[in-house]
């Protein structure tokens, strides 16, 4: 449930735009040709992208590219060119040792704000960790004054930043082309502590899991009586009930993520999220018509171990560098026992409260269960077939808008 790369790109771009309209005065009165140098600092190696718009490769090369629609066939002839050009124009020394530019890749990138041809490169491997960054940066300034070169630290696990387009740490202009970037605040607890913040943040938006959690809540401040649901007599009973299916659950879902995060067990997202709508639906149905009886702790083990598959989806499109990938795994797992611990310690309290009132038994058991079971068919349905219907993303658009 995350924004797609797409928007994210757009979204850092516009605020890369307010970031220079609040400190450069000439940003007021121009609208600025602006180039983009991403960094994404791991395992003492750099790799990045350089990023400037078709119009300002056009104006600087006179390659008489399309500014809007430019296809990869109409810039592939102009590689050669680009790359040149970049590499006389921006130079990197990390560890006060520079090192040239090797391109790779390139991708165009169409955002609302323009088309940009992204040159992918890599430096080699310092073999220890980088400390500082000294940058030159020259691009556009001879022919274009104006111009400005943002550079973004998109990814440095040390400061805590991941997969941040908006993360501007240097602005270059045609009196600040060299620069030096200081890394050496970079520390494993800073790491450490936004993986926490990072897995609390992935179950608070988490929807499927946070209504698997609250299937299993309702049913834990009462207990069946003559055939009926009736509310607990002590608080310590539900209480225990609580504490028990969240210790399984956690218990479960901590085995798969780590064996998931370390490359031991893996399975097929498409199985993993058509399992965990399942489970919401399966502890739903457990409401309506109980059937599970001691064993739901079982269940519970059995769904958990496919909800630890979808957390650890996370890390795995993060590109964790392997010598942070232990300190990764505890931190994200700690960040989401807080989330659900949060969870429960809102919800549980306030159902606990409702427990004895005909409102309770009589409807928010019963159509709170069927309101969640219809919820996970359609999920279920949607994961299965790998299909997207359109209720199923107006439902998670404040989620998606959060994240």
């Amino acid at each position: 449930m995350t924004m797609t790369p797409e928007c994210l790109r757009g979204l850092g771009r516009w605020c890369v735009i307010v970031f220079l309209a609040c400190f450069s005065a000439s940003a007021l009165a121009h609208k600025l040709g602006q180039s983009y140098v991403f960094m994404r600092i791991a395992d003492g190696a750099i790799d990045g992208r350089i990023e400037m718009t078709v119009a300002d490769a056009n104006r600087l090369l006179g390659l008489g590219l399309p500014e809007r629609g430019a296809t990869r066939d109409d810039v592939t002839p102009h590689l050669a060119t680009i790359a040149e050009y970049l590499k006389s124009h921006v130079a990197f020394a990390p560890n006060g040792k520079q090192q040239a530019v090797d391109f790779h890749d390139y991708g165009i990138d169409a955002v609302p704000l323009a088309d940009y041809i992204a040159m992918h490169f890599a430096l080699s491997d310092q073999g220890r960790p980088i400390s500082k960054v000294d940058v030159e940066y020259r691009i556009g300034f001879a022919l274009i004054p104006e111009h400005r070169g943002l550079l973004v630290i998109e990814h440095d696990w040390g400061s805590g930043t991941f997969n941040d387009e908006s993360n501007v740490v240097a602005v270059f202009g045609p009196d600040s082309i060299r620069q030096q970037i200081d890394l050496s605040q970079s520390s494993v607890w800073t790491g450490v502590k936004a993986m926490i913040g990072l897995g609390a943040h992935h179950i608070w938006i988490g929807i499927d899991h946070i209504l698997f959690l609250i299937a299993l809540l309702l049913p834990a401040v009462v207990e069946r009586r003559d055939g009926v649901w009736q509310p607990v007599s002590e608080f310590k009973t539900a209480l225990w009930r609580v504490l028990a299916v969240v210790t399984v659950f956690t218990a479960a879902h901590t085995i798969t993520l780590s064996l998931a995060a370390l490359d031991i067990a893996a399975l097929p997202s498409r199985i993993v999220e058509s399992v965990i709508a399942l489970s919401i639906a399966a502890a739903a149905m457990d409401v309506l018509r109980p059937v599970f009886g001691r064993r739901i702790l079982l269940v519970v083990f059995g769904f958990g171990l496919f909800h630890g598959f979808g957390f650890a989806s996370v890390l795995r499109d993060m590109g964790i560098p392997s010598q942070y990938l232990v300190h990764s795994l505890i931190g994200f797992n700690v960040g989401v026992e807080l989330g659900q611990i949060a969870i429960v310690s809102l919800v549980f309290p306030v159902l606990y409260l409702m427990r004895g009132s005909a409102f309770y038994l009589r409807y928010v058991l019963r159509f709170g269960a069927i309101t969640l079971i219809g919820v996970a068919a359609y999920w279920f349905t949607e994961r299965v077939l790998e299909i997207d219907l359109p209720l199923g993303a107006i439902l998670q658009w404040p989620f998606r808008a959060w994240n």
